[in-house]
């Protein structure tokens, strides 16, 4: 069963490298992959975020190991995929969006959160990368807070998650989330990688006001 889903995941991944921003008429959930289209597509835009924001860091649901997770390869200009599929993750690298060969490496963190850290710190691509996690493992799948997740990006100095869930992010990426059933429910969160290194999934942003 594993295998399949790693097969679909892969190659509907490597089909969206082309794609980028585009929509997809499959889910494209590494945790369950379906033919029929989704019934709901949800694009939020990219957002730079003022000092101060605040977000709730998504936990994994229990069905998540919670240890580090690691993959890399050399890949070049002809582009290529890494996956995690422990972490229900994989990440597509675009035909030019790297000038030459480059070790890249993506590690899930060890810990309660749904964290990745990207290497080499401060890569930046030519083209948009386009990264796309699966839901059903985390622990707000099939909730109100499930449904309004996005993916964010932690700054160096900020890669820290409090105890209390809290973290804070120095964007919102472009994304594209999927819904599937009659009452729909977020399966799949895609989302446009620019640069490395370090991206999270939240649910809810806000901004502390100093007393």
């Amino acid at each position: 069963m594993s295998s399949r889903i790693l097969r679909g995941l892969i190659a509907t991944v490597g089909a969206m490298a082309g794609l980028a921003c585009g929509d997809y008429s499959q889910s494209t959930s590494p945790a369950s992959y379906k033919a029929l289209p989704p019934t709901l597509v949800v694009h939020t835009s990219f957002t730079m975020l003022s000092s101060g924001t605040q977000a709730r860091a998504v936990k994994w649901g229990p069905g998540h190991s919670g240890v580090e997770q690691s993959t890399s390869a050399i890949i070049g200009p002809d582009g290529g995929t890494l996956s995690l599929p422990g972490s229900d993750f994989a990440i597509s690298i675009p035909i030019g969006a790297l000038e030459a060969p480059t070790t890249i490496t993506v590690v899930a963190k060890a810990g309660p959160h749904v964290a990745y850290e990207m290497l080499p710190h401060g890569l930046r691509f030519l083209r948009p990368v386009t990264a796309v996690q699966g839901l059903q493992n985390t622990a707000i799948y099939g909730t109100d807070a499930g449904n309004a997740i996005r993916s964010a990006y932690l700054a160096e100095g900020n890669e820290n998650i409090d105890v209390n869930d809290s973290a804070s992010p120095s964007e919102l990426q472009a994304a594209t989330t999927y819904f599937y059933g009659s009452r729909p429910v977020a399966e799949t969160q895609v989302w446009i990688i620019n640069h490395f290194s370090r991206y999270i999934l939240i649910s809810g942003v806000w901004t502390e006001v100093p007393e």
